[in-house]
């Protein structure tokens, strides 16, 4: 029961990142700072095996708005879980 309450709140906290960067990428014009991060992630990894061809390369862009849909979320998951308790 604890590992489904964990991934339920894991997944609760990664919406609540999607959905902070984007209203940030949205409110861009109106409140600049919300857009503002850091990129962070790999160049182009490759991997060539004469008949197949396989890159992978991923990245993270962690912006102001991101981080506070985080916390957001985290604090909601939080407050469901103390009522259920």
């Amino acid at each position: 029961m604890a590992k489904r309450r964990g991934a339920i709140v894991f997944f609760i906290v990664l919406a609540g990142g999607i959905i902070g960067a984007v209203l940030g990428h949205i409110l861009r014009d109106i409140i600049p700072i919300l857009d503002k991060g850091l990129k962070v992630g790999t160049d182009s990894l490759s991997l060539n095996l004469y008949l197949i061809d396989v890159s992978f390369s991923i990245h993270i862009n962690i912006t102001l708005g991101a981080i506070i849909g985080l916390l957001l979320a985290f604090l909601l998951a939080d407050i469901g879980r103390r009522r259920r308790s």
